[in-house]
């Protein structure tokens, strides 16, 4: 019996670490997504200031309440009500990488 919890909790400790690295590297693509797609206007680190007075800094995005309703947004018409953004469609994995990006400078 201690043999199979301590099998469980190797387990579980493993796939942990898998989840978190996953996590670092989504958060990774979607930094490197905002570089090539919105650095042009909005600020991307804990302390620049956006380019574009408008655009609103990730940092601040990161403190919304709804910072889950990006998600939708980002996949519905967000790039379209602002004709400024650039003509980017994210695939809904560029998207989660976006978002697990902006909610990573939350504090």
């Amino acid at each position: 019996m201690r043999r199979a919890m301590a099998v469980i909790a190797g387990v579980a400790v493993l796939w942990a670490g898998q989840a978190i690295a996953a996590d670092r590297e989504s958060e990774f693509r979607g930094r490197r997504l905002a570089e090539a797609n919105c650095y042009d206007c909005h600020a991307l680190a804990l302390d620049d200031e956006s380019l574009d007075p408008r655009a609103p800094p990730f940092r601040e995005l990161a403190l919304r309440p709804d910072v889950e309703a990006l998600r939708a947004d980002m996949a519905g018409d967000l790039f379209a009500r602002h004709p400024e953004m650039p003509d980017f469609e994210p695939t809904s994995d560029q998207i989660d990488d976006l978002v697990d990006f902006i909610e990573s400078l939350a504090p």
